[in-house]
């Protein structure tokens, strides 16, 4: 009875740090160029970001309600797992440099931001007899926030005082859709189990222009834009047991419709004006599959690999009804891990995702992350280093008098350290 006690107090001390992190809904960090309609595939734990974020044929406790809900099948007695994830983002945005002839000498940087942001994800996973399991979690579905700031300075060599700031403008989004999610997972036979998951998609953007003009402050400005907005998703997912040493996995998402109000500000040094409009985006459907592989090795090994494919031509915005279709994407993941003989897991992995929008740009990811065992459960620490480089229009136009080409090359360097646990009992 004692035991069981201790147990519980372990559990229930779990639950609450974990449910506190939850709530706090904390927003994930956004790389250019896709920062439009979000970023999916955030952060979810240390153990999936360390393995290049597979999880498609490989059981990740009640986060399987994300990637495939059909291996909630697999789940046993109670596991909760939560973690939290800091990232810093890193861009530097270059124009080539020409000398008095015209030839080109190298690039120089014309802006440089460095912003810090935080994510968090939950999950809670248990049996429901021999051949059924379900899952809750908590995860961030698409990120948006992206911040860029720059100084613009006087161009004249006459001026005085000499480089002067002409002006200050800043994008700023934040916010993030967070993803509240329940499915159940059913073995049909010894081999094969089916699941579903449903989740509920809420949050609210924030998107946020201001210019601040020194030598004519009253043209200056600031407009805010809130969106207001949520939706309904389902997953559906199969997992087959291949043999002694193979699983495979195979899920759907469907298409999504986020809706809501947007309440916008425009404000000058003299008037402030406000309006509330309706906007819906209808998100695509994702396709995913994978392999969770255990060859006959010691210290005990898995590899995993990945493939999401996210029809991002599909997206419509009623906001947009004109925009140029957006790039369908491939994300290709691989992982492995080691466990070790005293049970310490050591794990690696690569990730290449496309860009929807523009086809030319993808992010690459090394990833990597190790376990210390406690009792039942795992503490697992991750590290995430990820760059972009793409060729983006100017954020803010330059006025005359400014020699600037109109695209700038935009190198976004993301590296992002998590810590988390799971707890079974």
């Amino acid at each position: 009875m004692t035991c069981k006690t201790s147990h519980e107090r372990r559990a229930g001390t779990l639950l609450t740090v974990v449910l506190l992190l939850a709530a706090a809904g904390l927003a994930a960090a956004g790389q250019v160029p896709d920062v439009a309609y979000g970023q999916a595939e955030s952060f979810l734990h240390p153990e999936i970001g360390g393995m290049g974020g597979t999880g498609t044929a490989l059981f990740r406790g009640g986060y399987a309600t994300v990637m495939n809900p059909a291996l909630l099948a697999q789940a046993g007695g109670w596991r909760v797992d939560g973690g939290a994830a800091l990232s810093q983002d890193h861009e530097d945005r270059f124009q080539p440099l020409y000398d008095s002839f015209n030839s080109y000498v190298t690039d120089t940087a014309i802006a440089s931001n460095r912003h810090h942001f935080l994510d968090s994800g939950f999950a809670v996973s248990r049996a429901a007899g021999e051949r059924a399991g379900f899952g809750l979690s908590l995860t961030t579905a698409y990120n948006f926030d992206y911040e860029f700031g720059e100084e613009l300075r006087d161009p004249d060599p006459f001026a005085d005082p000499r480089d002067r700031i002409r002006e200050e403008r800043l994008w700023k989004l934040d916010g993030s859709l967070r993803d509240a999610a329940a499915g159940v997972a059913y073995k049909i036979g010894p081999h094969v189990a089916l699941g579903a998951a449903f989740h509920y998609v809420f949050g609210t953007i924030d998107d946020d222009h201001d210019r601040r003009y020194f030598l004519t402050p009253e043209d200056s400005y600031s407009d805010h834009a809130a969106w207001d907005a949520d939706g309904i998703r389902a997953v559906y997912g199969l997992r087959i047991d291949a043999g002694e040493r193979l699983d495979l996995g195979f899920a759907v998402t469907t298409p999504m419709d986020v809706s809501g109000d947007v309440t916008t500000v425009h404000a000058t040094p003299d008037t402030v004006t406000g309006s509330v409009t309706g906007r819906k985006i209808r998100y695509p459907k994702q396709l995913r599959a994978g392999l969770a592989y255990y060859p006959r090795s010691r210290p005990r090994t898995v590899f995993t690999a990945d493939v999401v494919w996210t029809e991002w031509s599909e997206l419509t915005d009623d906001t947009a009804p004109d925009q140029r279709p957006l790039e369908d994407t491939m994300d290709v993941r691989l992982g492995v891990r080691h466990t070790f003989y005293n049970g310490v897991p050591v794990s690696f992995g690569f990730r290449h995702a496309d860009s929807y929008a523009d086809n030319a740009a993808g992010v690459s990811m090394f990833t990597g992350g190790v376990g210390i065992p406690y009792e039942s459960g795992l503490f697992s620490v991750g590290v995430e280093l990820s760059k972009v480089t793409s060729v983006q229009e100017h954020v803010f136009p330059y006025p005359p008098g400014y020699s600037t080409a109109p695209t700038a090359r935009v190198e976004s360097t993301r590296f992002r350290v998590s810590a988390g646990f799971h707890y079974q009992f």
